[in-house]
């Protein structure tokens, strides 16, 4: 009799829990690209400050057209809506937007414009880059330097 019961209350055994954070795999140094030492640099290629070098000439142009086509399509057709659907909110005063979320929301409206445009993949950003493209004239910078003596 006391088997029976020992087997009805046994404590089944719980297999071993993997150590947390689970490991990771090591990183290989030397694959990772160099780290920017000039933290005043700008990331972005639309900007005057950076100019590409003559090996992503064609690639900086592609870009710059790209992000050219996402701001068009984020601005002309994502901030509107997402700007109407915020002025559609009429919540009462606990549950609505404070003075703070009315004031930013315009911010708010337009990162998440360009965050779904970039997210999205629409169709209409890879036409607008495409004659972007073909309308672009290609410009040969032929830049000399500055003569600062004189």
């Amino acid at each position: 009799m006391t088997n029976a019961i020992n087997a009805r209350t046994s404590i089944p055994t719980i297999p071993p829990i993997p150590p947390y954070p689970p490991s990771r795999p090591a990183i290989d140094t030397d694959k990772l690209p160099p780290k920017n030492t000039n933290p005043l640099a700008n990331p972005n290629p639309l900007s005057i400050a950076t100019k590409p070098s003559s090996n992503d000439e064609s690639q900086s142009s592609t870009v710059r057209a790209r992000q050219a086509a996402e701001g068009l399509v984020s601005t002309t057709f994502i901030e509107p809506i997402l700007k109407q659907m915020r002025e559609s909110n009429d919540t009462p005063p606990p549950f609505g937007p404070s003075n703070a979320e009315k004031q930013f929301a315009s911010l708010l409206d337009t990162k998440l414009a360009d965050e779904i445009v970039r997210a999205a993949n629409f169709p209409l950003v890879e036409r607008i880059t495409a004659q972007l493209l073909r309308n672009m004239p290609d410009i040969q910078i032929n830049e000399k330097p500055l003569d600062i003596k004189g």
